[in-house]
């Protein structure tokens, strides 16, 4: 019988095995317009002091709890609680599988193989499997979400490098308080005027074409797309609760 082998430290996966299937790095993520808080990355824009991440529009406490359920389960809940009003793009619980061992994905009823897209497969859905090359399934499932009435939950499954990454998102709701609208690449970030990304959000066409473009493309398109943002209030929580069982 295949065992689950897994190191958490700090209330948060480390590395992990069953039987082919690799991971490590697990965490969260949350970005604002300027900054980028992550677990497992490099930080942009935001530090942490005393359990407490500093970004530029705000501070937030973060709270990861990471923990076996049953044999061959994890549950990892995270909570993003504003101690100031702050607009955010997005909230995340981040999986990371390496590719090795993986044959597939699978998202919304439809599979994927790894070419490396790096193709964010969005979709409003509560679960998402990988599938090994010895028949063994991964299911990722979002149990619970709290968007404070502002944000709501997808998951997306991503093929990028030698990784498969799932997220659990929580992203604005309509109406959106906040409108980016930018062109990056690794020299600087260029933004269109707030009064033109606003204009261009309100034609429905438009809006559907820019939102998140890069990421739906894949790393064939350029880093052109139109972020949206809400506003949390002080004291108000983001939070995303999920479970990965091995079989």
């Amino acid at each position: 019988m295949t065992k689950l082998d897994v190191r958490i430290a700090n209330n948060r996966l480390v590395t992990g095995q069953f039987g082919d299937v690799r991971f490590s790095n697990w965490g969260v993520e949350c970005s604002d317009r300027h900054s980028f808080v992550t677990l497992t990355d490099i930080a942009r824009n935001a530090h942490q002091t005393d359990g407490i991440w500093h970004l530029s529009g705000g501070r937030l406490k973060i709270d990861l709890e990471t923990r076996l359920i049953e044999p061959d389960g994890l549950s990892i809940q995270a909570r993003f609680t504003a101690l100031d009003d702050i607009a955010l793009q997005d909230a995340v619980v981040r999986l990371v599988f390496d590719r090795q061992g993986i044959d597939h994905g699978v998202i919304a009823d439809k599979k994927f193989r790894h070419t490396n897209s790096d193709k964010y497969r969005l979709h409003s859905v509560d679960h998402a499997q990988l599938i090994s090359t010895s028949g063994k399934h991964v299911l990722v499932t979002l149990k619970t979400a709290d968007g404070a009435e502002r944000f709501a939950p997808y998951l997306y499954l991503r093929d990028r490098d030698d990784h498969w990454i799932i997220h659990a998102r929580l992203l604005p709701l309509e109406p959106v308080d906040h409108v980016w609208l930018r062109w990056a690449n690794r020299f600087f970030t260029l933004s269109a005027p707030d009064c033109l990304a606003r204009l261009l959000w309100h034609f429905g066409p438009t809006r559907h074409f820019l939102w998140r473009l890069r990421e739906r493309v894949g790393r064939n398109w350029p880093e052109f797309q139109a972020i949206p943002l809400n506003k949390i209030r002080q004291g108000q929580s983001l939070s995303l609760e999920v479970t990965c069982h091995f079989r």
